[in-house]
């Protein structure tokens, strides 16, 4: 007599990415860079107001450009999100 034989432990399944899958993930990617570029600013503009004492009043009319760098790459998070979401999801 042959012994049955057990089936292979369950895997999750590799996810299935579409073509507006890929292009959602490297949009997303492409709009994390602004955020990323205020971020540096931002953070060089702390610094330099610890070394001074006092913030340049030009960088600090940059803020509202940061925040919206900030927004633009909150949407490129959303966006890579969204499509590893719809990769997972069963078909």
């Amino acid at each position: 007599m042959s012994v049955p034989q057990t089936p292979p432990p369950s895997t999750p399944p590799v996810p299935n990415y579409t073509g507006g899958q890929i292009a959602l993930v490297l949009f997303g990617a492409l709009l994390l860079l602004p955020g990323l570029c205020s971020l540096f600013l931002a953070f060089g503009s702390v610094v330099d107001r610890i070394r001074k004492g006092y913030f340049d009043p030009i960088l600090t009319s940059l803020a509202p450009l940061w925040l919206l760098c900030f927004a633009i790459s909150a949407v490129g998070v959303l966006m890579i999100v969204a499509a590893r979401r719809r990769a997972r999801r069963p078909r």
